[in-house]
């Protein structure tokens, strides 16, 4: 039987370490130069991890067309070659301190927000968001899409960098606590934060001495993108849960995320191990001309926001998204209250008005899941598993239960 005991004390030890976390947008780089051990000839996927063999058609879709950004294949089947020989490897972001939301993929160039924790003082990414029209975060690429992403590693990722180096980096832990409080939860809804940002880099663009033409470029796109600042709290969670990952004896979930094939989680208390199961389909609200069986399963390294602190778990916050995701007030209610039964805290800065103030349910205990079968919930765009078919929706889905199981009894086995 596991020690409950020392359980709590590690958990403790592991969940201040969460609610201590204070990201800091510090630049935009090209993701070779700041994710470590990231090899030219590496693209980094949503995990957990698998092999070309085993990737299903819709993440192939963008591991290609991310290889063909790179310039490491000169035509898609001359991707997919390289690809099933090895000449082009892949890995699983959230192994190296990345995150990659959606369908996307970050190879060696393409820039990433990069966030520093200045309590724990290290650092995540997580690359620019393109939107969601045909981008390369929902497995598309075409001329217009390597345009797009052409200036981005030019021009908005240079000019952001330096605006962002001129502003001496940018808070983030306050501005997402003020964007809860303007109808965002910071995974699908992030029109207020996407706003601040905005209005922060246009003082940095200024200083830095931005063109006008890039400046009214990149404007637009943040008006006509109000998910633009997803990066954040996508890096936000990862820096948080991997400032808590490797305590001995913490039953505290420190990586979420699926690949469109399986779901997985991994442990502090069992560092290094995935565990994994089919991921499901999530159910929601079609776009016209869908219906349910076009959807696929869940894609994304974005389900580690609700298993740390935002997104559905604080869906209050957000009544616009409600309508999306066939939600109302109670079910979102219900949501944070079946959250907060099997999280270790609620934040002290990240407060919900709807709710009373009170703070987010953060830091899921996966013994917790395991014995009662209560998940997180999480809010996500629903895509077609077929290459270029794109998001067909909005819903809502969870990890696995037998993902908790496998991590409950490998617990169990260790520390038991």
């Amino acid at each position: 039987m596991v020690n409950t005991t020392a359980v709590a004390e590690a958990n403790s030890a592991a969940i201040e370490r969460v609610l201590a976390s204070e990201p800091r947008l510090v630049g935009v780089r090209p993701a070779g130069e700041v994710v470590p051990g990231l090899a030219a000839n590496e693209i980094l996927h949503a995990a957990p991890p698998t092999t070309w063999e085993e990737m299903c058609d819709l993440l192939r879709g963008g591991v290609i067309g991310a290889a063909l950004f790179e310039g490491l294949a000169e035509s898609r089947d001359d991707a997919a070659a390289k690809l099933a020989s090895g000449a082009i490897t892949v890995a699983a972001a959230q192994d190296s301190m990345a995150m990659a939301g959606g369908v996307g993929t970050i190879p060696s160039s393409l820039p990433v927000m990069v966030l520093e924790d200045r309590a724990h003082g290290n650092r995540a990414s997580h690359f620019l968001m393109e939107g969601f029209g045909k981008t390369l975060v929902l497995g598309m690429y075409d001329a217009e899409v390597a345009e797009r992403l052409a200036w981005f590693r030019d021009e908005l990722g240079p000019a952001m960098d330096a605006a962002i180096i001129e502003l001496g980096g940018i808070e983030c832990r306050e501005l997402m606590a003020e964007a809860l409080c303007r109808g965002d939860e910071l995974h699908n809804r992030n029109a207020a934060a996407t706003s601040m940002l905005a209005e922060r880099l246009a003082l940095g663009f200024v200083r830095a001495g931005v063109d006008a033409t890039t400046q009214e470029r990149a404007f637009a796109l943040m008006r006509e993108n109000p998910q633009f600042f997803v990066p954040v709290p996508l890096a936000a969670a990862r820096l948080a849960l991997d400032a808590a990952d490797g305590i001995e004896g913490s039953s505290l979930l420190t990586a979420c995320g699926a690949n469109g094939t399986e779901a997985g989680i991994r442990v502090s208390g069992l560092p290094g191990e995935w565990y994994t199961a089919p991921a499901e389909v999530p159910s929601g609200v079609l776009f016209e001309g869908f219906v349910p069986e076009d959807a696929g399963p869940s894609c994304g390294d974005s389900l580690l926001v609700e298993c740390w602190a935002l997104g559905a778990s604080v869906l209050a916050a957000a009544p616009a998204l409600w309508p999306l995701v066939g939600a109302d007030a109670e079910h979102a209610r219900e949501i944070t209250e079946a959250t907060r039964a099997v999280t270790l805290a609620e934040h002290p800065d990240y407060r919900v008005p709807a709710l009373g103030g009170a703070g987010a349910p953060t830091g899921v205990d996966v013994l917790a899941v395991a014995e009662s079968g209560v998940r997180p919930v999480v809010d996500i765009v629903m895509v077609h598993p077929s290459p270029g078919r794109g998001a067909i929706g909005f819903g809502l889905t969870q990890p696995p239960l037998a993902c908790f199981e496998q991590a409950a009894a490998a617990f169990a086995a260790r520390y038991g």
